[in-house]
């Protein structure tokens, strides 16, 4: 699948209801997505009507879902994930979530080069995976957005040469905390949740050993440092308890 380069901007990354959707690649050309929650069955084509989304001012969390790239039936990259995108227009947000039950995916497993795309039918989200090493990383995202409160518009950006979700090869990138991706054009952003995804090689299409993302290690330390300094009060004040309590029975025995 060939994704169209869009302007270079710059990433600024500040800080369930589960579908598992798959795509088959069988060559560099051909892909055939299927669903794994849904039995194949021979239907008949009928022309639709695309109905495109309204989006909402009033926020909430994305559901999240499961997607899967594989090549002759082994998994190259699995994604565990939640997305919202948002637009700021005439000074306000307004909100879409990405549905995972009506997401489909397809994509390309490569030695160096991998990359996943999310298709729904108002628009697109595209990761494109680079290998480094001893390590891997997100190193482009690209969306697309089509919308009733901006027809004959579609919202869309780029952000590229990036290192996000930065991991070990053979290990999954996971992040509980939510994670922002910020695109210049129309004020346009990209919001992850439950993040978990792994690429180039997916033993038994189970994620490999989590390495977890910094953020969660920010909510992480100030936890223990509260936990500690209550332990400490506690103990203090049972040693002056016990201290108390031993000069008292003394004076009785005075």
């Amino acid at each position: 699948t060939t994704t169209t380069p869009h302007p270079t901007t710059t990433a600024h990354v500040t800080n369930t209801t589960k579908h598992v959707t798959t795509a088959h690649v069988t060559n560099a050309t051909t892909v055939h997505v299927t669903n794994t929650t849904t039995a194949q069955n021979t239907t008949t084509a009928h022309a639709t009507t695309t109905v495109l989304p309204t989006l909402t001012p009033h926020f909430s969390l994305p559901n999240t879902g499961q997607y899967n790239v594989s090549l002759k039936n082994v998994t190259c990259i699995k994604v565990t994930i939640g997305v919202q995108l948002s637009v700021k227009q005439k000074a306000k947000d307004l909100y879409f979530n990405i549905p995972p039950d009506e997401t489909r995916v397809s994509g390309k497993c490569g030695d160096g080069a991998s990359w996943i795309i999310f298709k729904f039918n108002s628009g697109f989200v595209n990761f494109t995976f680079v290998k480094d090493g001893k390590q891997y990383y997100v190193s482009e995202m690209s969306v697309a957005l089509n919308a009733m409160n901006n027809l004959g518009t579609s919202y869309r950006g780029t952000v590229n040469h990036m290192k996000l979700f930065r991991t070990t090869l053979g290990y999954s990138y996971k992040c509980n905390s939510e994670q922002i991706v910020s695109f210049s054009t129309d004020s346009l952003h990209i919001l992850i949740v439950n993040t978990q995804l792994q690429a180039f090689g997916v033993p038994g299409g189970k994620f490999g050993p989590v390495q977890k993302c910094a953020l969660d290690s920010k909510f992480i330390v100030p936890i223990l440092f509260g936990i500690s300094v209550f332990i400490l009060i506690v103990a203090v004040i049972v040693v002056y308890l016990i201290c108390r309590r031993r000069r008292f029975v003394g004076y009785q025995r005075i």
